[in-house]
């Protein structure tokens, strides 16, 4: 998914509420318009702003499945955002 309000590089950063809602208005769009099968395998991308402090929060949400990191991947902090990614696929999801 790519927001332009909250694209990266803009520092405006949508909620994790914001962005579930419109995951799962996607997701069950494509289910109702391609079938439900589709719309459970469809990889759902968050495009906004992705830093060390929200990236837990989107990490949890049902109805994402990845989220794009940008200038900050270039950081040393990025390792903490790849850390919590990491762990979340250990335990649960992704």
């Amino acid at each position: 998914m790519y927001e332009p309000l909250w694209a990266m590089g803009t520092s405006i950063i949508a909620s994790a509420d914001q962005t579930q809602e419109s995951c799962e208005t996607i997701r069950k769009w494509v289910a109702q318009n391609v079938n439900e099968e589709a719309g459970e395998q469809v990889r759902i991308v968050y495009g906004g702003s992705v830093t060390e402090t929200n990236a837990e929060n989107f990490i949890k949400l049902n109805d994402v499945d990845g989220f794009l990191v940008g200038t900050i991947s270039t950081r040393p902090i990025f390792r903490t955002i790849f850390e919590m990614t990491n762990k979340q696929v250990e335990n649960e999801k992704w």
